[in-house]
């Protein structure tokens, strides 16, 4: 596969340094590629915020992409690195990153190799910053157009992670928050298709011992400094306050397993 377009998400926090180096890496292998930051505020360690952010951004790239994915907390352990292809969730595109379950929604219906060839690698690979020595250079060799099978074996037992289980109780529809993203809104894992089948106006959405009643279809619904619940640009159930933060507003630094109920009013 040819590429030249590779992303980058990490938890490593945009003023760090550590995304230049990756940078640095794959632009020394590949001088011609185009570099693109999904992120690099993942809160540290939260390897399924990674996950929910990654499937919904790898939505908007085209084939030939190529994914670097890095919320690692087991970095250096026996835990393997992967290159996954992006199966009926991102056709055409590949990711790397660590097998730990931050890569599943693709593997599931995609394939996976280990990242085992240490000709592909670093010369010195520090046992704390595969990013860099590891899933930096795959992704660049990737991009000049080796194939995912010549960097090692097809795993076929990779790290699952399922995101949160909508669950159903009587009429109601119970999800939860996955994350909170930079405005402050809370992002739950309610698509549309798991609300009620009823008008979004007739709907109530209870979180954090408030109630609203209807799913809008913009922040502007409602007044300034108003919360407000509405299907976000990624197609799920999000909280917002509109030209405020929702997390401040319910006292939610990290909203992350909030539930959310919505049914009927």
């Amino acid at each position: 596969m040819s590429a030249s377009i590779i992303t980058l998400l990490t938890d490593f926090g945009a003023g760090s340094g550590y995304p230049a180096q990756m940078k640095g890496v794959i632009l020394g292998l590949h001088p011609g590629a185009t570099l693109v930051d999904l992120s690099h505020e993942v809160p540290a360690y939260r390897v399924l915020v990674g996950q929910a952010l990654l499937l919904e951004a790898a939505a908007a790239f085209p084939p030939g992409t190529i994914h670097v994915a890095v919320v690692d907390p087991g970095v250096g352990t026996s835990r393997r690195g992967l290159v996954v292809s992006g199966g009926d969730k991102a056709p055409g595109q590949l990711f790397v990153g660590p097998d730990n379950g931050l890569l599943w929604p693709f593997v599931r219906n995609g394939r996976a190799w280990e990242l085992s060839n240490p000709a592909l690698r670093r010369p010195e690979v520090a046992p704390t910053f595969h990013g860099r020595d590891v899933f930096a250079p795959a992704a660049a060799h990737l991009a000049l157009g080796l194939t995912p099978e010549q960097f090692g074996p097809e795993v076929l037992d990779p790290v699952r992670l399922q995101p949160p289980r909508v669950r159903r109780e009587g009429g109601a529809v119970v999800g939860e928050i996955v994350h909170v993203d930079t405005f402050g809104n809370l992002i739950s894992n309610l698509s549309r298709e798991d609300l009620p089948p009823t008008e979004a106006a007739a709907l109530k959405v209870s979180i954090g011992g408030r109630t609203l009643s209807g799913v809008q279809g913009t922040y502007a619904s409602v007044p300034a400094g108003s919360l407000v619940a509405l299907m976000g640009s990624a197609g799920f159930l999000e909280i917002a306050v509109r030209e405020g933060s929702a997390a401040r507003e319910l006292r939610l630094e990290d909203g992350q397993g909030m539930p959310v109920v919505v049914e009927e009013a």
